[in-house]
């Protein structure tokens, strides 16, 4: 695999918080919040910041989308 594969890799951490968030029309916290309920487990970068796979990003998009429905998150 090559580095312009590893980018697009469903499981490789290309997605900063804040990124992410923004992607997913979300807040940090709520992003922070699904890593607490283990819903998704981001990798630390050498500076400590989460980040996030395509995988995880797909998993949090349709938490926000349970949650929004009035799911809780400890459910969704």
């Amino acid at each position: 695999m090559g580095p312009d594969d590893k980018v697009t890799h469903e499981h490789y951490p290309a997605y900063a918080m804040g990124g992410a968030a923004e992607m997913l029309s979300t807040t940090r916290s709520f992003l922070r919040s699904l890593d607490q309920v283990k819903l998704i487990d981001p990798q630390r970068s050498a500076a400590g910041h989460r980040r996030c796979t395509r995988h995880q990003l797909r998993l949090a998009a349709r938490a926000r989308k349970l949650v929004d429905q009035g799911i809780p998150l400890d459910a969704a």
